[in-house]
Formats: structure tokens, sequence, C-alpha cells
């Protein structure tokens, strides 16, 4: 091996368990080393699921966390298609849905590469040959691939361990406007208050046929959906009326006929406390645990593994 190559590998190695290179990934380096088989639960989800499901100090319950942050229900889906044989007969799939998960997000090709990764070719949206060729060297190759920025990053981290950030407190007032406001530009709506335009109510549509094409998915692989929308600080919840509620939540699930499927409603959720979130829509990790805990608790999941 010449000096070239040794200093390539190395320097991939180091690079595989930076946080910046899991962060560039959006997070879906955990599938690239998925192992663990006859599962209890799992969740799917963005950036919702990502924060809000923790299963690693549950007695008894073998559950992974399958969300990755930004994605739509249909990669949900096909992360699903992909993976569900890892969960045992009879296993429970949480499927997060967001305030906005009845309308269609779009995402660009940078955020679509991730995929390239862990997904059949046949369940990648917009497939194209190059993005998975692009992505396929950037996963094994990362420093050949982009030996710049990946100099750049490394840099970073060397400054931020050097230097540590203080924590700042929260304003969850001011952080749940803020995020009221990336919503509303995000899907173009001007009042939260009004009914469905004519464009998002047949985007609507089809998101409930997803959502139903997800349950009826799991029920004939004999698992276990749970439609969950998670508890969210009440600074936000405050500021989604019951309209607001109605329009984008409930006609929703009505609308994707899930039948006798639980569904956990986060509006519900009242014992959480700040310490709990990590903004005014997300939880933290304490959050998280808890969430989490009670949950399996109240679905008795995992509970047959403790006699």
């Amino acid at each position: 091996m010449n000096i070239g190559t040794f200093i390539r590998l190395a320097s991939n190695k180091v690079i595989n368990h930076t946080q910046w290179y899991d962060r560039y990934w959006g997070g879906v380096i955990k599938f690239w080393h998925t192992n663990q088989f006859n599962l209890d639960c799992v969740n799917l989800g963005s950036n919702s699921g990502l924060y809000g499901f923790d299963y690693t100090q549950i007695e008894g319950v073998q559950g992974a966390n399958w969300a990755l942050g930004p994605q739509s229900l249909v990669h949900d889906f096909n992360i699903l298609k992909n993976y569900f044989s890892y969960l045992k007969e009879g296993g429970t799939v949480f499927i997060p849905i967001c305030p906005f998960s009845c309308l269609i997000s779009r995402y660009n090709k940078e955020s679509n590469l991730k995929y390239y990764t862990i997904l059949h070719p046949a369940t990648i949206i917009d497939f194209e040959d190059s993005e998975r060729t692009k992505a396929l060297s950037i996963m094994h190759y990362p420093f050949k691939a982009m030996p710049l920025y990946c100099i750049k990053q490394l840099m970073k981290d060397v400054i931020r361990k050097a230097i540590p950030s203080r924590k700042k407190k929260i304003d969850f007032v001011v952080d749940s406007n803020r995020v009221l406001t990336s919503w509303q530009k995000q899907f173009g709506i001007t009042d939260l208050n009004a009914s469905l335009s004519p464009q998002h109510a047949e985007e609507q549509i089809i998101r409930a046929a997803t959502l139903h094409e997800m349950i009826c998915f799991c029920r004939e692989r004999k698992l276990k959906p749970v439609v969950v929308l998670l508890p969210m600080h009440p600074a936000l919840v405050r500021q989604l009326s019951d309209s607001f509620r109605q329009h984008y939540i409930y006609d929703f699930i009505q609308k994707a006929d899930i039948g006798d499927t639980p569904f956990i409603d986060g509006f519900e959720e009242k014992n959480y406390l700040n310490t709990d979130f990590r903004s005014s829509y997300l939880l933290n990790k304490q959050g998280a645990m808890k969430f989490t805990d009670q949950l399996c608790k109240r679905l008795s999941i995992g509970q047959e593994n403790c006699f």
C-alpha cells in the first residue's frame, strides 16, 4: 500500500466517525450499520420523530429510531418498504405526523442524495443514476470525492472542541413565532385558520392516500401501525387554533381512513415541562425518553419480554 492510499483510507476512517459527516448525510449513517433484527418497535418520521423517540433506556423494549429530518411521508414509506423485515411479527410501527404532513413537501437533489445509500433504486424519488454514483462515491471515499470540504469541516471540528459553545436559554414564545413563520413561508399559507386552498386540499387527498397505504402495508405484514402527533410546547400549541387542527390534522386523519389504528394526539399530551423541549416544536433527549417510555407502556410494548 502506497502512502497516498494509506492517507486516504486513514482519512476516510476518521471522517466516518465525525459529527459533521453524519450531519452531511442527514443522519442516514445509522442505516449503514443496521444489524438488529426482531425489533419490538420502530418509528419513522421527520424531525419531530427524530428528536421525539429514544428507546435507549426502556427496559425490555428493542426499538429503533428510523426517522430522518427533514422528510415526507413518502420517504417514510420507502424506508419502511426497505427495512420492515427488521421488525418481529406483531411489531409496532410508529408513523409520526406533523402539523403539515398533509401537504406535499419538495426536496432538492442535495436532500435526496442520502437515500441512494440506503434504499433500493425503485423506491428512490426522481432516481438518477448519476446521483447514485455521486452518493456512493462520497459514502465510500469521502476524502477523495470532496477533499477541500472534508478539510474545512475537520478544521471546524477542531475549533468547536477548543471553544466550547454556551447553552442558550430558549424563549419559547419567540421560538413558536419563528416556527409558525417558517411553516407559513414553506407552504405558502397566509391564514392558518382558514380552510385549505384548492391546491392544498388536493395535496391532502394525495397524502391521506399515502398514509392509508402505509397502514395497509403494515397490516398485510402482521405489523401494528400507530399514528402519532408528538407533543409540542404549550407556547406553540396555543397558536394552533381548533380551526387549524381540524383542517390540517383531523380532516387529514379522517380522509386517510385509519380505521382502528391508534392515533396518539400530541395536543392532548399535557404533562411536559420546559425542560423536556429543545424548541417549541421538538422534544429534547429527556423529553424523548419520557414520551417513548410512556408510549410503550400505554401500548404494552415489550411487556412480554419482562417475564
